[in-house]
Parts: C-alpha cells; sequence; structure tokens
C-alpha cells in the first residue's frame, strides 16, 4: 500500500515538473521557430536579390545584439567568456557573430545556464525592442511596462482563455504602436527601422539549439527538486511557482509577439524587393 502511495507520488511530481517545465519555456520555443523560419526566408530573398552583402542591412544591428544576449547570459550563469566577436564579415560556415564560453560541467547552476544562454537572443532581442520603443516612440513602451509591472496576467500554454488574454494584449500594444500620431513622426519610422534589423537576427542558430538542449536536462532535474520540497513542505509553492512562471511567460511573450510582427515586415519588405529585381533580370 505504501509502495503505491509513494508510486504515485513520484508520478504526480513528475507530471507537475513536466508541466511547469512546458510552460517555462513553451512559448519561447515556439517563437524561436517561428523566427527562425522568418528568417531563413528572409535571408533566401535577400541574398538572391542582393547577394551575401544584403544581409548586413539588417545585421549590423540585430547580430550585436544577439550576441550580446549569449554573453549577458554567460555572465549571469558564471560561465567564462573565451571569445565574443559582436560582427564580422561573413565566413564560409555564414558565421557572422559569435560567442564562445567555459562553464563548470559539475555545477548543476552553470549547466542550468545554457539553457538561457542558448535562449538568450529571444530575450535581449525583444528587450532591445522594447527599449528602442521606449526612447522613439512617445508613450510606445507604455502598455507594454504596464503588463511587465503591474500586470497580472498569466499565460499557459494548455490554457486557451490565456491565449484570448495574449492576443488582447497583443492588440493594445499594436494600438500604441501605430497611433494615428506616431505615424507622421520621423523617430517612429527610425523605430521600425531598428526593430526590424533587431527581429531579423533573433532566431537560434544550430549551435544556440545544442546548447540549450544541453541544460534543459539540468532545469528539470531543478524543478523536479523544487517540488519535492514543495511537497514535503507546503503543497501551496506548486501554485504560487505556477503563477510566477505564467507571468514571466505573459510578458515574454507580448515581446516575442511584437518581434514576430517585425519579422514578418521584413519577410514582406525582402519579398517585394525580390519581386521588383526578378523584373529587372528578365528585362535585362
Amino acid at each position: 500500500m505504501f509502495g503505491m502511495a509513494l508510486f504515485q507520488a513520484v508520478l504526480q511530481i513528475l507530471w507537475l515538473s513536466m508541466t511547469e517545465f512546458v510552460s517555462l519555456i513553451g512559448g519561447l520555443v515556439i517563437g524561436g521557430f517561428i523566427l527562425g523560419y522568418l528568417e531563413r526566408l528572409s535571408n533566401r530573398l535577400v541574398i538572391d536579390t542582393f547577394g551575401m552583402k544584403g544581409i548586413y542591412f539588417t545585421a549590423w544591428l540585430g547580430t550585436p545584439v544577439h550576441e550580446l544576449g549569449h554573453a549577458a547570459m554567460c555572465l549571469l550563469f558564471g560561465h567564462r567568456v573565451t571569445g565574443i566577436k559582436l560582427l564580422q564579415a561573413n565566413r564560409s560556415d555564414g558565421t557572422i557573430g559569435y560567442v564562445t564560453h567555459t562553464y563548470n560541467p559539475g555545477s548543476l547552476y552553470q549547466n542550468i545556464g545554457n539553457l538561457f544562454i542558448g535562449l538568450a537572443p529571444l530575450i535581449s532581442g525583444g528587450l532591445a525592442i522594447f527599449a528602442c520603443a521606449r526612447f522613439l516612440v512617445p508613450g510606445g513602451s507604455d502598455v507594454i511596462a504596464r503588463y511587465f509591472f503591474t500586470g497580472t496576467q498569466a499565460f499557459s500554454l494548455v490554457d486557451p482563455r490565456t491565449w484570448w488574454d495574449l492576443l488582447f494584449a497583443d492588440r493594445a500594444v499594436f494600438q500604441n504602436f501605430f497611433a494615428g500620431e506616431n505615424l507622421i513622426r520621423p523617430a517612429f519610422w527610425l523605430f521600425i527601422f531598428l526593430a526590424v534589423c533587431i527581429s531579423s537576427r533573433m532566431s537560434l542558430s544550430p549551435e544556440d539549439i545544442r546548447g540549450a538542449r544541453s541544460g534543459a536536462g539540468a532545469m528539470f532535474l531543478l524543478i523536479v527538486l523544487a517540488n519535492v520540497l514543495n511537497a514535503a513542505l507546503d503543497p501551496s509553492l506548486h501554485r504560487q511557482m505556477m503563477v510566477w512562471i505564467g507571468r514571466f511567460n505573459f510578458c515574454l511573450l507580448i515581446l516575442l509577439s511584437v518581434s514576430v510582427f517585425f519579422s514578418c515586415l521584413t519577410l514582406a519588405v525582402s519579398s517585394l524587393f525580390y519581386r521588383i529585381g526578378s523584373r529587372f533580370k528578365s528585362f535585362g
């Protein structure tokens, strides 16, 4: 009887841990795949139209933001940065920026860091767009800031109601961005250009994904240990943990939604130039 109860308790802890783990990184993973797909399409059109040099139209800003995100997470999780290149001439393997780092494989904290170092460009890019809106668009960051600092909304992949909450929040953000008075301000169009540059380089490279994958197991182990302590000390801690994970995800997905929008804009502009270039080539 005791053995069956223990088995059920272990299964429950594992299920709760998996739910929390997916809730924590699920939105980031989905956003990362969408941004990666859009970037690949845009890059193909840009290279076909302008050659490899066309990549630098957005990479001059987007790539440094991408790499600084990696570097910041390295420092946060105690990794030692051994090399960094914010922007360089395109190499044969397609690398135009990189961060190399070392860590202690015996440290759980530093192993968890691999997950967030790999996913860092999604966070740094979103925050950079938020900063651009803060300084270039009057009131452009107010709605996002309100959700960040005073909002109570949470997001869960398995709760359809929170998807609607996110949709309404995104609508409020874009209505704030594209208010009529903003459209006549030069600073607003500078913001659009900078946001396009940043969002165009937010996707994760294969190396980023491998690094994040190597830290995922350590993160899951930490969540399991936390849930074991919760069960032993105070089961209500699980609900509090899910609330904070949900709020973190809600705010992060607002930024990712904005980034996906500007990546779609990049794809539309790239497609337009590709069509124009194809017409000229056909005349030639």
